[in-house]
């Protein structure tokens, strides 16, 4: 299955996931998808910088599933895993376009659980998933940006979109303020993020 239709399904289960185990294991699924489609990139041919950023995205990705698999999603994982019926990246700017607004969604998710976490174990498993992820953007705007070259005629032919100037690509900035306490749960300030409508409106129990 192509890498493209594989990241929709991916945004759609995350944005339809209500309860805080199926919520990280929907995140450790990006995780692990993030991974795939580097490994995919390292054996691109169609520029000579792809391969290398694709190594380094497929190790953020494996790094962040790691960060995640610690959290309570072990025991909410996805049946069989979607990763596993990838087969092909397709074209790679429209496919890594598609990654970024994924990994922009579950680190905007994991935010939503970290304002509302009960405990330190979810708390710091949420910052660890939110720096992990963001790592991976980091890789992924770079690639975006190596895919782009020369690029944006040919993607438009295809279908994919012309890069957008809302700094949708920009990281995910996180102020971190503190576990949460005696005075209740911490807050987050994000930045450099597009908003995000159906993250903003999901409403997660840790039931």
């Amino acid at each position: 299955m192509e890498a493209l239709r594989l990241i929709k399904t991916a945004r759609h289960a995350l944005a339809e996931a209500r309860h805080v185990p199926d919520v990280l294991a929907e995140a450790r699924q990006a995780a692990l998808l993030t991974e795939a489609v580097g490994a995919l990139l390292t054996e691109s041919e169609e520029d000579d910088d792809l391969p290398g950023l694709g190594q380094q995205l497929s190790e953020a990705g494996a790094h962040a599933a790691i960060c995640l698999g610690r959290s309570v999603a072990t025991n909410a994982l996805v049946h069989g895993g979607r990763v596993g019926r990838i087969t092909e990246l397709g074209e790679p700017a429209v496919a890594l376009e598609a990654l970024d607004d994924l990994l922009r969604e579950v680190g905007e998710t994991l935010v939503v659980l970290a304002c509302g976490a009960d405990s330190e174990s979810l708390y710091w498993a949420c910052i660890d998933g939110v720096d992990a992820v963001s790592e991976c953007k980091d890789v992924t705007a770079r690639l975006i940006e190596a895919a782009d070259r020369g690029g944006g005629a040919e993607r438009t032919v295809l279908g994919g979109a012309e890069p957008e100037p809302d700094g949708r690509s920009a990281p995910l900035l996180v102020v971190r303020l503190g576990p949460p306490g005696e005075d209740g749960p911490s807050d987050y300030r994000v930045t450099g993020a597009a908003e995000a409508p159906a993250v903003s409106e999901v409403s997660v129990s840790a039931g």
